[in-house]
């Protein structure tokens, strides 16, 4: 039995496709057969009874498993010694390949990843581009971002900003500018009377001189004190036009025409000034439209020759009025009517100056236009005369 057993290990040993040698041992540890080689034979134990283990000597990796046979009274015990050293090539093989693929699959993810980073991300550094360019100055910068999603919406909200605070920056350069101008203006005005003023108080105090000059010395000091003193009423009248909210109430225009008219009376007798009947009620402030149709009127005696006439005139627009002062005088350009609410502007210096002026009226009737939520509108054509309008809310009063 046991050479007919040792006969079939010797024919398996050449049977599989893997490669198996066999040890055949009794209980008593003795091996009645075995072609495993002589490094392995000391894992031909009975320790190792149905149980499998690895052992990886000389480059390679065998496989024990020990099972238990019962022939008759006797026992024998079958060591299988496999040889597994192709499965863990293949494994390390696989394990090579699997590495470089991973590499190149990281290697792929990683530029599809960076490109789509750059990609989702090139709208943010558009923005924190633009917003450093704005920062130093360049307020026209847009970020001009078109698409749907929320960068885009954010690109519109920061664009419409960057558009609101550009037009602030505008507006305050101009508004320091305007100031400048109007303080140089202002000196030059104040400048011309008090030269001659402290010129011809000099004459006085330091000359013996005849009653003529005496007498033209004083009329020089008397005018140029009285311009000063109307220069001084003017400008108390724009700084008191502010940019606050007034409070607008009813006003009667047949009123405000009265006054006018009685302000008038007596005055200013080589012009023919008309008030058209009105009994319109208008939302204003009576105080401030007197003062803005004084200086209207004002405006057109300066630009009018005598004999010429100036008429205040109303009529109706989709329940507003339009209050207009038209003249026959001398006109403006179209580049004196675009200047010609600057302070201080005259488009006839010399005139304005012989007549008293100081190129503040229509400065102050722009602000209480500005302060009535209205336009100021200007038309005039050289020697054609000069019609100056704006309109005001009419209101039912009883």
């Amino acid at each position: 039995m046991i050479d007919r057993a040792i006969y079939y290990l010797e024919q398996f040993r050449y049977t599989s496709q893997v490669q198996k040698t066999y040890a055949l041992s009794l209980s008593n540890q003795e091996i009645l057969y075995s072609n495993i080689d002589n490094e392995y034979r000391q894992y031909i134990s009975l320790d190792f009874e149905q149980k499998y283990f690895l052992k990886h000597l000389n480059q390679q990796y065998k496989m024990f498993v020990t099972s238990k046979d019962n022939a008759g009274k006797n026992v024998y015990y079958l060591t299988s010694c496999y040889d597994v050293t192709s499965v863990y090539q293949d494994r390390d093989r696989q394990i090579g390949n699997f590495l470089v693929i991973s590499v190149i699959l990281f290697g792929i993810a990683y530029a599809i990843l960076k490109f789509l980073s750059s990609y989702l991300t090139q709208s943010i550094h558009r923005l924190n581009a633009v917003s450093q360019r704005i920062a130093d100055g360049e307020y026209s910068e847009r970020t001009q971002i078109e698409s749907e999603d929320e960068i885009g919406e954010l690109s519109r909200s920061f664009d419409e900003m960057a558009e609101m605070n550009e037009r602030k920056i505008h507006q305050l350069q101009d508004s320091v500018i305007q100031k400048e101008e109007f303080m140089g203006s202002f000196s030059h005005e104040v400048k011309t009377p008090m030269t001659a003023i402290l010129g011809f108080a000099d004459l006085l105090r330091t000359c013996d001189c005849d009653e003529e000059t005496r007498q033209k010395a004083a009329q020089y000091i008397y005018t140029e004190g009285k311009r000063l003193e109307k220069l001084s009423y003017t400008l108390m009248d724009l700084l008191a036009v502010g940019d606050h909210q007034i409070q607008l109430e009813p006003v009667s225009l047949k009123l405000i025409f009265k006054q006018l008219s009685d302000y008038y009376f007596g005055k200013y007798v080589h012009y023919i000034l008309r008030f058209e009947e009105t009994d319109l009620w208008v939302k204003s402030q009576s105080d401030l439209l007197f003062t803005l149709l004084r200086n209207l009127i004002d405006n057109a005696m300066k630009a009018s020759q005598e004999g010429q006439t100036i008429i205040v005139k109303t009529y109706l627009e989709n329940n507003q009025v339009v209050v207009s002062v038209v003249d026959e005088g001398m006109g403006m350009s179209q580049e004196d009517v675009k200047k010609a609410t600057e302070a201080f502007y005259m488009a006839d210096k010399s005139r304005s100056r012989s007549l008293g002026g100081a190129g503040l009226g229509l400065t102050i009737v722009k602000r209480i236009c500005d302060a009535h939520q209205t336009e100021l509108s200007i038309q005039s054509e050289l020697h054609l005369g000069t019609t100056v309008s704006f309109t005001l809310e009419v209101i039912d009063h009883e």
